[in-house]
């Protein structure tokens, strides 16, 4: 049997449980054809080997990791630049108030899905520009928290 003050305790507990969980604020949609756009951008960007486009939705917290235009155009083309790069496709995008992951696929005409690439972007000044760039991450999952797995690719 639990005594009255235990169970007064375990009620409190649950209360400020609760009331700890209604002051996180859930990002906006909004964002969500946001990012779609920028991911969008990227790739005609990337497709037309434009520089100057793609530095334009580049953050330059990017340039601390050593990453740049020329270095994405690399990484997407291959060493050898033979790569028919057509689009980036099959994405997920998971995002908080200021950072977000999109988890795609770098595709040519034959659309394979042998090419993952991951991009975080950060919310800067009002807009989103991509942050960096890596070898796919894991695939998101109904159980993965978002937070944190956006928190661990930046």
């Amino acid at each position: 049997m639990i005594s009255k003050k235990t169970r007064a305790l375990l009620t409190t507990g649950a209360i400020i449980i609760l009331l700890a969980g209604c002051g996180v604020k859930t990002p906006s949609r909004d964002h969500i054809p946001i990012l779609k756009e920028r991911l969008y951008e990227l790739q005609l960007a990337v497709a037309d080997k434009d520089r100057a486009a793609i530095d334009s939705l580049l953050s330059v917290k990017m340039l601390d990791i050593d990453q740049s235009s020329d270095s994405l155009l690399s990484f997407v083309y291959g060493p050898g630049g033979d790569f028919a790069f057509e689009q980036f496709g099959n994405y997920d995008i998971a995002y908080t108030q200021d950072k977000a992951r999109i988890d795609c696929f770098m595709m040519d005409t034959t659309r394979a899905m042998d090419r993952p690439i991951t991009f975080t972007l950060i919310y800067d000044d009002e807009q989103w520009l991509f942050k960096r760039f890596e070898t796919g991450l894991p695939a998101l999952t109904d159980t993965t928290d978002i937070a944190d797995s956006i928190a661990d690719s930046i």
